[in-house]
């Protein structure tokens, strides 16, 4: 027999406006009611019906969280410190992942307004898609969807300088980075900028080999190291995101080339797969458990109607070097941040 909000209030001697207030927290209730209310749903496992809530509050308390693979490691890790975030909060995720699709992300959109979201967070690369005309708060995640939406990010400048530095101090002499798509507009460039900029100054060749759109999966990532390694033998150095390294130095270490001392990799995510390389995989690591609260707290100010000055947020990175276990991101201010140069990209075409 399903439990209802007059059997809470009549266990708990209170009156069903006094249960319905509390539940949609309205107006004053003194702490031992609401501590009474509450151990009464707990003991007779009361779940509120969501519906009539939402009616009455105006409210879902849902949040659409759009992403393109739930596969790749940055999205299911930044997918649970989000959920872990938005449950924090009170509210609940519907999570849509488009499988590198335009059509099934507009599908996806649809779907959550449908649901009456309260509001979404999107981390997709979908380039035809008209994000501002969304009738429902929007904060984007490491994408620059439209002006109007606010955006949330890993401090890419710091994280493209520690690579960088951990690269020059090792002695590479001739590097390489793989860089994501690059019509899909990012603050995850501004690494792969600084990277270039900062191989220019002191003279190391950089060459950047771009990636095809939505290229997230190991299988092209094998390839493209069995081709990259095939055609740049003379490369000493290597920055791309920890799935692009690991793939790499899988097939380096196949080929006979010794890790670090004959090509040194340096990853970017530190989601749980560089723990996985051997040799050790040094990376620089994003703050994802304050990317997701961020991202919420933005989200949830706007749901709540409170104006949004700031359009960027960025959270400092750390990283990981296996010869100094972890180190802040900070330590690395002695690499100049000299912005003049642009660096070459090179397509792989695979």
């Amino acid at each position: 027999m399903m439990v209802t909000i007059t059997d809470v209030a009549r266990v708990a001697g209170v009156s069903k406006n006094t249960v319905s207030r509390y539940l949609n927290n309205r107006g004053y209730i003194s702490e031992q009611t609401r501590n009474n209310i509450q151990k009464t749903i707990d003991l007779l496992h009361y779940q509120p019906n969501q519906i009539a809530r939402s009616l009455y509050s105006q409210k879902t308390q849902l949040i659409g969280f759009v992403i393109p693979e739930i596969a790749h490691p940055f999205f299911s890790t930044m997918t649970s410190y989000i959920e872990d975030e938005l449950n924090r909060r009170g509210y609940k995720m519907i999570l849509c992942s488009t499988m590198h699709s335009e059509e099934k992300e507009k599908e996806c959109i649809d779907l959550l307004m449908a649901n009456k979201v309260d509001g979404m967070i999107i981390g997709s690369h979908s380039l035809d898609i008209n994000y501002a005309g969304i009738g429902s708060p929007v904060v984007a995640l490491d994408r620059y969807l439209a002006s109007s939406i606010p955006v949330v990010s890993a401090d890419h400048v710091q994280g493209g300088m520690i690579a960088a530095r951990a690269v020059i101090e090792h002695g590479c002499t001739n590097v390489a980075q793989f860089i994501g798509y690059s019509k899909v507009r990012s603050p995850s460039f501004e690494r792969y900028r600084v990277f270039a900029e900062q191989m220019h100054k002191h003279g190391i060749r950089c060459v950047s080999f771009e990636l095809g759109l939505n290229q997230f999966e190991m299988e092209p990532y094998l390839r493209i190291a069995d081709k990259f390694l095939t055609d740049n033998q003379d490369v000493d150095g290597i920055f791309a995101s920890d799935l692009i390294a690991l793939a790499i130095q899988k097939r380096a270490l196949e080929m006979g080339r010794k890790i670090p001392e004959d090509l040194f990799l340096f990853g970017y995510d530190g989601s749980y797969v560089y723990k996985f390389a051997s040799p050790s995989l040094p990376t620089v690591i994003q703050p994802y458990a304050k990317i997701a609260e961020r991202a919420v707290d933005v989200l949830i100010r706007k749901i709540e109607g409170e104006e949004i000055g700031q359009m960027e947020y960025t959270v400092p990175v750390t990283a990981y070097l296996p010869e100094r276990e972890q180190l802040s991101a900070q330590a690395q201010e002695s690499v100049s941040d000299d912005t003049s140069t642009i660096f070459h990209e090179v397509a792989l075409g695979i």
